[in-house]
């Protein structure tokens, strides 16, 4: 427990961020649940729509636990990065769910298979990476809206102490985008460029078949 709240802290927050985690996948999952297993169009919208709701109490309580005094901690960055991610994946999260659920218990078509080569899979590491982008760009965000909130209420020596450990947060999320950026979109255009080849194999054996039944 002591090497917990070195590392978080004492604030509550970090408590916030594991229920929203909680409170994301049950109204996910309790939102499609709704849907294609009740019937319940109106309150599987309700509950969908309370996925951002969730974000937004999220940063409330990050504004309010900052504005009490406490100092930016690794509990700050959990609750900067986890909005990023939400906002940036959220939606792609959403929908994959959605197609799943329509193809298990409502018929729908089969969830189409992540392509591993070719300029499909260039294109989806692309958009992937963008969307850790956007995630980073959130979460730098805040993390500079916190550093102007602490420069806002205490001494200048305390702002700038805390100024240190912020940009040393930014830091490692700008190289965390840099080494996604070489092992996403890079490493696809170098090493998987080459399209799948078609697989022929029933097409053989199809064939094998058909001269075996000649006289």
């Amino acid at each position: 427990m002591d090497s917990f709240t070195e590392l978080f802290g004492t604030s509550p927050l970090i408590w916030a961020i594991l229920g929203a985690e909680a409170a994301f996948w049950i109204l996910l999952f309790g939102g499609l649940a709704a849907r294609y297993l009740l019937r319940r169009r109106r309150l599987s919208a309700i509950m969908l729509i309370g996925v951002p709701v969730v974000d937004l109490v999220l940063l409330v309580l990050t504004a309010i636990d900052l504005a009490s005094g406490e100092e930016p901690n690794v509990t700050h960055l959990l609750a900067t990065l986890y909005l990023g991610f939400t906002v940036a994946f959220g939606h792609t999260l959403i929908t994959k769910a959605d197609v799943w659920f329509a193809h298990r218990f409502a018929g729908g078509p089969a969830p189409r298979p992540k392509p591993k080569s070719g300029p499909a899979h260039i294109r989806a590491a692309w958009s992937e990476w963008r969307r850790v982008v956007l995630a980073v760009v959130i979460a730098i965000t805040g993390l500079l809206a916190m550093q102007a909130m602490i420069g806002w209420r205490v001494p200048a020596s305390f702002a700038l102490a805390n100024e240190d450990v912020i940009w040393g947060m930014i830091i490692k999320l700008v190289a965390i985008t840099a080494i996604w950026f070489v092992a996403g979109p890079v490493y696809a255009a170098v090493f998987r460029s080459s399209a799948p080849a078609p697989d022929t194999t029933e097409r053989v054996s199809h064939a094998a078949e058909s001269s075996q039944g000649r006289p």
